[in-house]
């Protein structure tokens, strides 16, 4: 006998803007002012969707976006193995055409460990994995809220809707998100950019 799961709305958000620290991996980066500022105000653009709690990866930068975004919101938040960014190594910073330029090939040869250690196939199994797992043990039909990482979200969202992961990954800023429907991961509208 097949289990059925209900039919449940999640909200995959980028993580606000972390202070950039060249010496340091980019799982390592951490929230400054402004990209605490950013994370209040995701919550009220998240309000209209009503998350009843949020889901963040463990690194910092997520962990403290979900942590301010629940604050606001007066929902519980906590972490989860799996959910995080595609793994980078410690580079020097880059400008945003040099970053996209490193990111291509993430999605142009997503079986290919081109960047870090692990290929983008990897990381989009990986991500699945932890957010059916999450989803398992949680079987209610009501909104939750994901803060999570853009190469991740794009990787994804573009497996399960014919999209061009790379395009999507550049719209997806800090604190851009899509609504998709669980089971499926079919996109409900495009990406909600910051405002």
């Amino acid at each position: 006998m097949m289990i059925r799961h209900p039919t449940r709305t999640l909200i995959l958000a980028k993580h606000a803007m972390p202070e950039l620290v060249a010496a340091m991996p980019p799982r390592d980066w951490r929230l400054g002012p402004d990209g605490e500022a950013q994370a209040r105000a995701l919550a009220l653009r998240l309000r209209e969707h009503s998350p009843v709690a949020l889901v963040s990866s463990e690194e910092p930068k997520a962990q403290r976006t979900a942590e301010l975004v629940g604050a606001e919101l007066g929902v519980p938040f906590s972490t989860r193995a799996g959910l995080e960014e595609f793994d980078r190594p410690a580079l020097p910073l880059l400008t945003s055409n040099e970053h996209a330029r490193l990111n291509a090939p993430i999605f142009t040869q997503p079986t290919r460990r081109v960047l870090g250690r692990e290929s983008g196939a990897e990381a989009a199994r990986r991500f699945e994995a932890a957010l059916a797992a999450l989803l398992e043990t949680e079987r209610s039909s009501e909104t939750l809220g994901i803060i999570s990482h853009g190469t991740v979200i794009a990787l994804l969202i573009a497996a399960h809707n014919r999209l061009d992961g790379f395009e999507l990954w550049k719209e997806l800023s800090c604190t851009a998100f899509v609504v998709v429907t669980y089971p499926g991961f079919g996109l409900v509208g495009g990406v909600r950019a910051p405002r």
